[in-house]
């Protein structure tokens, strides 16, 4: 789990963040998430978050509103935004994201390799999920509940924590592949 730990602090040094919360989670066989508890106050204005190109995918989940804009790969910055309380983004990390965000930030960032997908198809029988439609800012009750369900995992004893994280795992991953999930093979 040494390798999701340091996904974790990746993750939080991309925030500005020395020592972020995280939790790592193996849903099924080898590929593990990393949920990481993100809490920071750029209070000096607009703050450039750079996340670099990986083989995964990035869900935020946000505990407060939070005041953000994308940039876009050629620089340009969309209109500042204000991302309520309980909503979600769900972003491609393929070619690496960038975020400038101002104010009080607080979110569960779940970091999910796209090879927890394969392991998904494999374990399931259903086509694999080779991409995941992105989103911002959308009303997600699901991911909202399993966000809730993992807030208080951080402060639990290892041994129930670890028991129950792999379970909340596979619950996030089908839902995001069944609601968001994208395949080149179609369901006949």
């Amino acid at each position: 789990m040494s390798e999701v730990l340091a996904v974790s602090e990746r993750i939080a040094a991309c925030f500005g963040i020395n020592a972020a919360r995280a939790l790592a989670i193996r849903p099924l066989y080898e590929a593990k998430l990393a949920v990481v508890h993100l809490e920071h106050s750029y209070d000096n204005g607009e703050n450039t978050i750079f996340l670099p190109a990986d083989d995964a995918f990035l869900v935020m989940l946000y505990l407060v509103d939070v005041d953000h804009r994308d940039i876009l790969p050629n620089g340009a910055r969309t209109p500042l935004k204000t991302y309520s309380r309980g909503s979600t983004c769900l972003i491609s990390l393929r070619n690496g994201a960038a975020i400038s965000v101002r104010g009080r930030f607080e979110a569960l960032a779940v970091h999910i390799p796209s090879a927890l997908f394969i392991e998904l198809a494999e374990e399931t029988g259903e086509p694999r999920v080779d991409d995941l439609t992105a989103c911002r800012g959308i009303d997600d009750q699901v991911v909202r509940n399993i966000g809730g369900a993992l807030v208080p995992m951080f402060d639990m004893p290892d041994e129930v924590r670890d028991t129950l994280l792999p379970h909340i795992g596979l619950a996030l991953s089908a839902h995001l592949a069944h609601r968001y999930g994208r395949s080149s093979i179609q369901h006949l």
